[in-house]
């Protein structure tokens, strides 16, 4: 009787049990790792924009890529009921040939908290040289409306959801840009002001 030999010969592994332990331990802490990874981009991808901007407690005021440029244009809906124009509606156009000073804030900012009232008393300080612009970021009206009322905000305020982060390179709140009559960005300081810094600033657009 004649005896086949099979086409393939059973291949033997070269590697012993502890070498295939190893490599399913290194593939368990990939496959882990990876679910981290993936939950982390998945929390932050729903976390809100306000997270993302936090809150500034130290200022900055590095020259930023705005300054001496046009200030980034916007439209947004008013916060406050006395704001004006009656539109119900405000942008930077509405305030050409006057200095003007744009507060970015949110009533969940520590930083806000902590700056706001100082800048609402300088503004009502300096009367009608300069305009003052409250961009509330990231809120809800009635915080909103509370916040700037306890602080006896008198000075428009319009609310906004993120739209001009890129536009005006926020990475925080407080953010504050002095804009002159021209309509050029001056200077922008990023994060919580002192009354110094305020005045400083306002000195140079006035």
């Amino acid at each position: 009787m004649t005896v086949h030999e099979p086409l393939e010969r059973p291949r033997v592994s070269r590697f012993g049990p502890r070498v295939w332990i190893f490599l399913l331990a290194v593939s368990a802490i990939i496959v882990v790792a990876y679910a981290v990874y993936a939950a982390s981009l998945s929390g932050g991808s729903s976390a809100t924009a306000s997270a993302s901007l936090g809150s500034i407690s130290q200022s900055s005021s590095g020259k930023s890529p705005l300054v001496g440029k046009p200030v980034p244009s916007f439209s947004l809906p008013e916060l406050t009921a006395d704001a004006k124009p009656a539109s119900g509606s405000l942008s930077p156009g509405d305030f050409l040939g006057h200095p003007l000073v744009i507060n970015f804030f949110a009533s969940w900012c520590t930083a806000c908290q902590a700056e706001t009232p100082m800048v609402a008393t300088v503004a009502q300080g300096l009367g009608q040289k300069v305009d003052f612009l409250g961009i509330d970021e990231n809120d809800t009206p009635s915080k909103a409306e509370a916040f700037v009322a306890k602080d006896h905000v008198d000075y428009p305020v319009v609310t906004d959801h993120a739209s001009l982060q890129g536009k005006y390179l926020l990475i925080g709140l407080p953010t504050t840009v002095f804009v002159a009559a021209s309509g050029k960005v001056v200077a922008v300081v990023q994060g919580q002001m002192t009354k110094g810094i305020l005045e400083h600033w306002v000195s140079r657009i006035e």
